[in-house]
């Protein structure tokens, strides 16, 4: 158990409290809920512009951040709307671009048909078949909403094989809109693991993805220190968890992947504070601040 009180509950991210020079904010749970944005997203955007903070959003989507700069555009999150994007996909890529000569050039992929492009453009090719891969490229299922299960005996043959996982989405689970859970490429990495694979993520709560966000947010803050930036979203477990390790001040939205056990009927709705302190003393992650949704009111 904690010995500190829960944390402070704000409906709105217009707290005094809440106010800093940096902003590091999570998209899903945060600006959408997988399908539409949420109403009120865009409004808080436009008015930490109209101050001139800082914002860089931080997605564990695998893919590159140009791809979910074109979808937040389509749901009404105009690029105008903060300063960069970086996702767990460009880390990866990244990794891969500086990388040739430690994980091969061939492929086993795992992922939606949409995201197969995420190596393009370098030197790697996707194996035809699990036998003449050198590591498997995971960003998760190949159908939104199967189990990390249906994949145990590939991943099991891959293992046998003793191939390296490059892991595009450390997430495990992510919340639709309608509360069901889908299984991301994390579960399938814990997989791996759980059968004796070797796995490398990328994204959050990972310390080279805050550094990479200190280091992008002092190129228009120089003198920025980790202190200062506040990070919001809505997971304890990466969100909060990675942005405490690296010295940022958190704030975690309430009504996202936490909404059912915090008991919640509505994204929006101000959680009870006895919820708040059982869920975080259970998953041992405490943030600074508890916001009920993503907007701005005075």
């Amino acid at each position: 158990m904690h010995d500190t009180p829960p944390p402070p509950i704000y409906d709105s991210l217009a707290a005094p409290e809440l106010s800093t020079d940096a902003y590091v904010l999570d998209v899903w749970g945060v600006l959408w809920d997988g399908i539409h944005a949420y109403p009120e997203a865009a409004a808080c955007l436009h008015e930490l512009r109209r101050q001139g903070k800082r914002i860089l959003l931080l997605s564990n989507a695998p893919r590159p951040s140009h791809s979910v700069v074109h979808g937040l555009a389509e749901i009404g999150i105009a690029d105008h709307l903060f300063d960069g994007i970086l996702t767990s996909g460009d880390l990866c890529r990244e990794a891969c671009a500086n990388g040739r000569d430690e994980f091969g050039t061939a492929y086993h992929y795992l992922g939606l048909e949409k995201d197969r492009a995420l190596l393009e453009g370098l030197p790697y090719q996707e194996a035809t078949e699990l036998a003449a891969a050198d590591f498997i490229l995971n960003l998760g299922t190949r159908q939104l909403g199967e189990s990390a299960e249906v994949y145990r005996a590939e991943l099991s043959r891959a293992r046998d094989r003793e191939l390296p996982m490059l892991c595009a989405n450390p997430d495990r689970v992510i919340v639709r809109s309608d509360g069901t859970s889908v299984d991301c490429a994390g579960a399938l990495a814990d997989l791996y693991v759980a059968l004796g694979g070797s796995v490398r993520s990328f994204g959050k709560p990972l310390r080279p993805t805050y550094d990479a966000c200190l280091e992008r947010l002092r190129g228009w803050l120089p003198d920025l220190v980790p202190g200062a930036v506040l990070a919001v979203g809505d997971s304890l477990t990466t969100d909060i968890r990675g942005a405490l390790a690296a010295g940022f001040r958190t704030a975690l939205v309430a009504g996202g992947i936490h909404g059912q056990e915090l008991g919640l009927q509505r994204h929006g709705d101000r959680p009870d504070p006895q919820r708040i302190d059982a869920l975080t003393d259970r998953i041992g992650v405490r943030p600074d601040a508890v916001l009920s949704a993503f907007q701005w009111c005075e």
